[in-house]
């Protein structure tokens, strides 16, 4: 007979370990005891979550300082070429930080799964 394993993400873990569930709520699985964590690492589970929302916190400036420059060109701008520069611009600035933005989540993800920084 095969015995049954629960699995959970390292996100799920780390929740449970500070009594709190994914959405950060008081979860009903407190007073549970604690699952055994000896198929990861939970500090640098921690570790990753932080970095990965540091770069969702750059991520963010840059969008904002983006928009900012888009709205000061279009400002700059005279006519309809102004509303051009909102109409169009936008889209290609914001497909670039999409992936300039997976590219170094990815990455992170990959640091932690060998075990990195």
């Amino acid at each position: 007979m095969t015995q049954r394993v629960r699995v959970t993400s390292p996100q799920t873990r780390l929740a449970q370990r500070r009594g709190a569930d994914a959405m950060g709520r008081l979860s009903h699985l407190a007073g549970r005891p604690p699952m055994p964590s000896t198929a990861i690492d939970l500090d640098a589970a921690e570790r990753a979550l932080r970095r990965q929302r540091r770069l969702a916190v750059h991520t963010a400036a840059a969008l904002l300082v983006a928009l900012a420059a888009l709205l000061t060109a279009a400002a700059l701008v005279p006519g309809r070429l102004g509303w051009a520069v909102l109409f169009f611009a936008p889209y290609p600035v914001l497909l670039a930080l999409a992936a300039v933005h997976v590219r170094r989540a990815e990455r992170v993800e990959d640091d932690h799964a060998e075990g990195g920084p």
